[in-house]
């Protein structure tokens, strides 16, 4: 069950996560869902990070989601298959805080780890039914090989 993502995107992102650094990192993963398991990344969108504590928490801003939603509905291309964070001096796995976040459990998580405001690891979960998250494995691919 992969998520499969082109290897400019993951430099994108690992670039917001720096430029976001010390505090947290958002973004939303548009692609294709393949099926419950699997999906393909096409592009991202960048979020400012609104939370009020935005070192140990992150908010994707509404107004970013809410446009790109309806754009969505007009093309019916793409949709929304995940999201991205960050933890600052952390690990890329989720937190009790994540687990309590999730409100679409058919998103995918990639999150990423920043030491000094260098991705450090880069991994992504699947929320489960019990509240919990599953690991799910990494395509990191070429653009020539994306499927996207």
């Amino acid at each position: 069950m992969p998520l499969t993502i082109a290897r400019a995107h993951v430099d994108l992102l690992k670039e917001h996560g720096h430029n976001c650094w010390p505090e947290e990192a958002c973004a939303l993963l548009v692609g294709e869902a393949v099926s419950e398991t699997e999906a393909h990344v096409s592009r991202i969108v960048l979020s400012d990070n609104i939370a009020v504590n935005k070192k140990r928490f992150f908010e994707i801003d509404p107004g970013v989601r809410i446009r790109l939603e309806k754009e969505l509905r007009e093309t019916k291309k793409e949709t929304i298959v995940g999201i991205f964070h960050s933890h600052p001096n952390g690990s890329a796995i989720p937190s009790r805080t994540d687990a309590k976040m999730v409100i679409e459990r058919q998103f995918f998580w990639l999150i990423a780890a920043l030491e000094q405001g260098q991705v450090s690891d880069l991994k992504v979960y699947k929320p489960t039914d019990t509240g919990k998250f599953s690991a799910v494995s990494l395509n990191i691919v070429n653009e020539k090989q994306s499927h996207v």
